[in-house]
């Protein structure tokens, strides 16, 4: 029994060190599946990876390879503790390919430095994959950034055009389905007025108070500033403040859709607008509802222009 026990650790801790799990200083385990030159990183050098991250529920939020585009950061000689990702990337070599995850409300606060979404579960964790494929100094990185940056235009618009003309098939569908008649703009968009207002349309730089139920074409709710939408959507989250929402216009504070959307309104008028994934989100998906190119519906309330 003791001879079987002895040999049971063995393997485990053998199994252990095969698998090449790391910690970092703030206590975040990674696995290294695969190892490189072992080279140490020096800082201002530029870090060139392969990146996909996915949340608790294996929706992917990124994904580099499929995008076509590496994931490059400047490594500088000290991380900001607690971030997880640069600890990880800072223990890196060149060829080191790792797995791990990182709590939600961890990742938010300490790398992505922003509130956890109220549409991820803050008990819930992402996992990471990166793949650290090459580390270059300024000069090959503006070689790299040059050809990147071209080639990333270049697929933009062509990517763009080709989803632009889908969600427009798909929304002019849905409306003749409805029977419905919406006015249209050159980007693409399309809007209803179904109250007037009064004055003149809000404008770039003035301070606007909208209220808002948005939604998919396939009538999924997902965010509203309205309590009782909230309730009544099953949207509602204890504890956040359901008020209008107070923006500038034209200070890119909102989608382009809704840049474009809000001066076609005046005080008072109400509207419903269609936006074009490539006037929203594009290709980037926004928890459980908004998938990727997600044609999105909203309707808004111009409550207040000053």
């Amino acid at each position: 029994m003791k001879n079987s026990l002895i040999a049971l650790l063995f393997v485990s801790l053998f199994v252990a060190a095969c698998s090449g799990s790391k910690e970092t200083p703030s206590g975040y385990k990674f696995n290294v599946v695969r190892k490189g030159d072992g080279v140490k990183i020096d800082s201002g050098k530029f870090v060139v990876m392969n990146l996909l991250f996915m949340d608790g529920k294996d929706s992917v939020w990124n994904d580099s390879k499929k995008n076509g585009f590496p994931a490059v950061i400047q490594m500088q000689g000290t991380v900001p503790k607690g971030d997880a990702v640069l600890e990880v990337i800072k223990m890196m070599s060149k060829g080191d390919s790792v797995v791990f995850k990182v709590p939600a409300k961890k990742l938010f606060e300490n790398t992505f430095r922003q509130p956890l979404p109220f549409s991820v579960d803050s008990t819930s964790s992402f996992t990471f994959q990166i793949g650290l494929s090459a580390v270059l100094n300024q000069e090959e990185m503006n070689k790299l950034q040059t050809e990147l940056v071209a080639k990333q235009n270049e697929k933009m618009l062509q990517d763009q055009k080709a989803q632009l003309g889908k969600d427009i098939t798909a929304i002019d569908d849905f409306l003749k389905a409805k029977n419905v008649t919406a006015q249209t703009t050159t980007s693409g968009l399309r809007y209803i007025i179904t109250k007037p207002g009064t004055g003149e349309n809000a404008k770039a730089g003035q301070q606007v108070k909208i209220d808002y139920l948005g939604y998919l074409l396939n009538g999924k709710y997902f965010d509203t500033s309205i309590e009782s939408e909230a309730k009544k959507n099953n949207l509602y989250t204890q504890g956040r403040p359901y008020s209008p929402l107070e923006l500038t216009v034209g200070a890119q504070q909102v989608i382009p859709g809704w840049e474009e959307a809000i001066q076609l309104m005046n005080k008072g008028a109400k509207m419903t607008v269609y936006i074009p994934s490539t006037l929203a989100y594009g290709n980037q998906r926004r928890g459980d509802v908004i998938a990727e190119n997600s044609v999105l519906v909203f309707d808004m309330e111009l409550i207040e222009v000053k």
